[in-house]
């Protein structure tokens, strides 16, 4: 029992320090530093240290630790668990939104954590944000389809500024039934309305 006791405490110890990332920021003046990035807590889940980074990042850069929040910095980059590089950019100074694609249309990733009364009394589902040069407001979709990573009702509602964009929908040439048909799409929607 002592055994079992000492192995739940070491383990509850270990996850409640920092864990540290490589990283990179870029600042508002558009000054890129090298830094690495401290995730605190018991961040074990991926979604957890998503959502944690979204709201500030705290970096550490010759021993002193700084928090950033979203309208400090224009993005950040930091290699995580699957040594992949990851992009997230400040959203409209409220949040760090991981990057999809940036070009004139931007699309962004982000989790969205809410209260529910059912054990464990959370949910956590994903929203991709879509900003073409035109607009003041994200829009946003949320993945909720069978068949589809966004149901073609939902893009309909929400892509009626671009006729060639909507006329494909429309005509159910678009299906996007994963992230590469919508990274796919937000290129096409680009091209077809927003390139001159």
């Amino acid at each position: 029992m002592k055994l079992l006791f000492s192995t739940l405490f070491l383990l509850q110890l270990s996850l409640c320090f920092s864990q540290t990332y490589n990283g990179q920021i870029t600042t508002k003046e558009n000054d890129s530093l090298s830094v690495q990035i401290l995730i605190k807590g018991d961040m074990i889940f991926k979604n957890n240290k998503i959502l944690s980074i979204q709201e500030k990042i705290t970096v550490s850069k010759n021993g002193v630790s700084k928090d950033y929040y979203p309208k400090d910095l224009k993005s950040f980059k930091i290699k995580m668990d699957d040594d992949k590089v990851t992009i997230y950019d400040s959203v409209d100074d409220n949040l760090f939104a991981e990057r999809y694609y940036a070009n004139k249309v931007k699309l962004y990733y982000k989790l969205v954590k809410v209260e529910t009364r059912q054990s464990p009394y959370f949910a956590i589902y994903r929203v991709f944000l879509v900003k073409n040069p035109n607009q003041e407001k994200m829009i946003e979709l949320i993945p909720n389809g069978f068949s589809r990573l966004i149901t073609q009702k939902e893009m309909l509602a929400k892509f009626t500024d671009c006729k060639i964009s909507l006329d494909k929908i429309v005509k159910d040439e678009i299906k996007i039934r994963n992230e590469e048909k919508l990274l796919e799409f937000v290129i096409d929607y680009e091209k077809n309305c927003f390139n001159n």
